[in-house]
């Protein structure tokens, strides 16, 4: 199944969805619970915290299936999986696991939190500009476009291998080039991935 047949049956799924078809809905629960669950697990650590996130997620997808407005079904549940996962992080609800050398809370104003999160998004744009073209369009369709190790393969005609070694240099280089704190500050806001 290639990038273009997934969205269009992602376009068909959220079109019933929206006339409230609960076959539709099972459809898109069964595709996508388990890749939103390993999202905000990679990052939270903590099974019970993340499968009730994913589970409060498709609650309001069901919800407000006639009111939300929807582009893109994999956008929509990955952005939504990364910003439950941040405002539970923020309520400190759940703690997020972070290497050793970060452990000072930041607390900022709604405002602050505004600026900062320009600031990161301005850095990291410039940082993800420098990575090498194919490098940077298989980070891009990986954390902005959400597609799979195996949609980028047969995107850009590359194998799964090449495609993972691609991901890891773009982190490595990420990492080094934005310094721990930066790096982990962008991994954990919701524009970001």
């Amino acid at each position: 199944m290639n990038y273009q047949t997934i969205e269009n049956t992602d376009q068909q799924a959220l079109s019933s969805l929206q006339n409230s078809n609960w076959s539709a809905f099972e459809d898109i629960y069964d595709a996508y619970w388990s890749k939103l669950y390993l999202s905000a697990y990679s990052i939270l650590r903590d099974k019970q915290a993340c499968e009730d996130i994913v589970q409060d997620i498709f609650v309001q997808l069901w919800t407000k299936r006639n009111s939300a407005e929807i582009e893109s079904l994999a956008a929509y549940l990955h952005t939504s999986v990364r910003y439950q996962v941040f405002k539970a992080v923020k309520a400190g609800k759940v703690k997020l696991v972070l290497p050793d050398e970060i452990t000072a809370p930041i607390r900022l104003t709604d405002a602050e939190d505004a600026l900062f999160s320009q600031d990161l998004d301005r850095i990291l744009e410039q940082h993800i500009g420098r990575l090498p073209e194919k490098c940077r369009q298989v980070f891009i369709l990986s954390r902005k476009q959400h597609l799979s190790i195996s949609e980028i393969s047969e995107k850009l005609g590359i194998s799964s291998k090449t495609v993972e070694n691609h991901l890891t240099t773009a982190l490595s280089r990420l990492r080094i080039g934005l310094g721990d704190l930066l790096f982990w500050a962008c991994i954990m806001l919701p524009a970001y991935w």
